[in-house]
């Protein structure tokens, strides 16, 4: 029956894994990335509500701020734009154009041009692309100052690489659009500081477009050990470093570091992410439909918080694909639910079997701890009448040494006298026995020291040298045990005084963790099961 028994759970399992075979990834998975990026996304409200404080503690300020005051009032209005700018676009714009009105009332050419780049970095996106356009036209023959030139081919750059996204590789519109991208990205990195992050940044894009990844990578990874990890610019290095590894074949890395971008993101509170929407793609071509599904709906549910505009038609592209495959798999799970059904009804006969022969295996314990309980009291018997030959041969051999001691008393041999009324004979046959009982007792009882550290407390545990013999108070508690409970009788056996006895006994009792039931738990050891 028990090999019938191990043969039907052998089939159960194996049933089981050709059920879950369909979802075995064909990358290794990088499991601490994905369980942080999880972990980030159940916590996303939490990074959102902070920069909410942010912001909200910055029109506050602004509030309070004298309306006369227009270049206070810019600095502010620009400042809440930028925490909007990867956050909330629309609001972002308004901001910005709020912006715009008080430069133009200052009539500050600088503050000006500054409100207009950040006006048009927010319709970009917010994927207003014809008024980007205009706008972005109508800056670039502006004289001004190298700084301003810096973000207006940073925002040129941006702008053409959200339009490449919306078309393909063979769009009548993609070459066109990707040669005023290259314009823009060639001036960015003439005009960039070679120091600079960002600089660097461009660099190893650059380095990756010609398939140098080695170079790229050492670039990358220089700067993701620099920047803090919730930075956008982090975040996109990230990316690019995925990108590289993904050039170079190694998905497990590619997929390691879009986590990496994507935790970024969230902990930056970026609604206009592309990192978990690639990610999810990749882990739906992986066959983890679930992942997937709960990645690209978050991505799309940031984007259309966002009003990432952009995004969200990026996103949306995936989303029929992953929904569909996520739609599947749950209508399949009926058939599973019907095979699971049958693999608990057979898993319910085999335990019932099971348990039939445990209930025997049970009650045959039980027969062998009741002898060996038997077996015991019998032991205990054995050590009693031995304990009982060893006091009667103590106390003949005291009684001897009286009798001696007044012969010779009688015969005046004084020396002799003095060495028996030394009581050296007493001591040497009492030191015997206790050596004799001590060994015996912890052959019977090995474990009697460490039972009885349990029943004291931490600061008054005993140790006991190996081959030492028990301590008085420990040898007490060994006749205790054997059930010599009376201290009068332990006295004679160990030819001490009763009240000696009782010295040693309240001593292990004060010691004890509870007082008084001590005796009780020590003539408990060795009996339990």
């Amino acid at each position: 029956m028990r090999q019938i028994a191990f043969i039907i759970l052998c089939v159960c399992l194996a049933t089981a894994a050709n059920v879950y075979a369909d979802y075995v990834p064909k990358v290794k998975l990088p499991a601490a990335e994905l369980r942080m990026l999880d972990d980030a996304l159940a916590n996303s409200k939490k990074y959102d509500n902070a920069k909410l404080v942010v912001i909200d503690s910055m029109q506050k300020e602004l509030s309070q701020v004298p309306t006369k005051n227009l270049l206070k009032r810019w600095q502010l209005n620009m400042a809440i734009g930028d925490q909007y700018r990867v956050f909330s676009t629309d609001s972002a714009y308004s901001y910005y154009q709020k912006s715009l009105v008080l430069a133009e009332s200052t009539r500050v050419d600088s503050l000006i041009l500054h409100s207009k780049i950040a006006r048009l970095n927010a319709l970009s996106a917010a994927g207003i692309f014809t008024e980007a356009v205009l706008s972005l036209d109508s800056l670039k023959h502006y004289p001004m100052s190298s700084s301003l030139r810096i973000e207006l081919m940073k925002s040129g750059r941006q702008l053409y690489s959200y339009m490449l996204s919306y078309v393909n590789d063979h769009s009548q519109y993609y070459q066109k659009y990707y040669r005023e991208y290259k314009q823009y990205d060639d001036s960015l990195i003439n005009l960039l500081p070679r120091n600079s992050s960002y600089y660097r940044f461009i660099y190893a894009e650059h380095l990756i477009q010609e398939g140098k990844y080695k170079d790229a990578k050492a670039i990358l990874e220089k700067l993701l050990g620099e920047l803090p990890d919730y930075s956008n610019l982090y975040g996109m290095c990230a990316y690019q470093m995925a990108d590289a590894f993904y050039n170079q074949g190694d998905e497990a890395q590619y997929a390691r570091y879009l986590a990496l971008s994507a935790i970024c993101d969230i902990k930056g509170s970026v609604k206009e992410t592309l990192s978990l929407p690639t990610l999810a793609q990749w882990l739906y071509e992986q066959g983890e439909v679930d992942r997937a599904y709960n990645y690209i709906n978050a991505s799309l549910r940031d984007a259309m918080t966002g009003n990432a505009r952009m995004r969200a038609v990026a996103i949306a592209r995936f989303v029929p694909m992953i929904d569909n495959a996520y739609r599947q798999k749950i209508n399949s799970s009926r058939d599973e639910l019907m095979i699971y059904f049958m693999l608990v009804t057979v898993l319910l006969l085999a335990s019932a079997v099971l348990f039939f022969f445990l209930l025997r295996h049970i009650k045959r314990l039980r027969d062998a701890q009741r002898k060996l309980a038997a077996t015991s009291k019998v032991q205990d018997n054995y050590i009693g009448n031995f304990l009982g030959l060893c006091s009667s041969y103590a106390d003949k051999l005291e009684s001897m040494s009286k009798l001696v001691s007044r012969k010779i008393a009688a015969g005046q041999t004084d020396e002799l006298l003095k060495l028996i009324k030394s009581g050296k004979f007493t001591e040497e046959q009492n030191d015997d026995f206790y050596k004799i009982f001590d060994n015996a007792f912890l052959d019977l009882y090995p474990d009697f020291v460490d039972e009885i550290n349990k029943l004291l407390r931490e600061e008054e545990q005993m140790t006991v040298k190996k081959g030492a013999g028990l301590p008085t108070e420990l040898r007490i508690y060994a006749f205790v045990r054997l059930g010599v409970e009376e201290s009068t009788r332990i006295s004679q056996i160990l030819h001490y005084s009763v009240s000696t006895i009782y010295t040693y006994r309240n001593r292990m009792r004060n010691k004890a963790i509870n007082r008084d039931t001590f005796d009780e738990d020590v003539m408990r050891i060795g009996r339990e099961f």
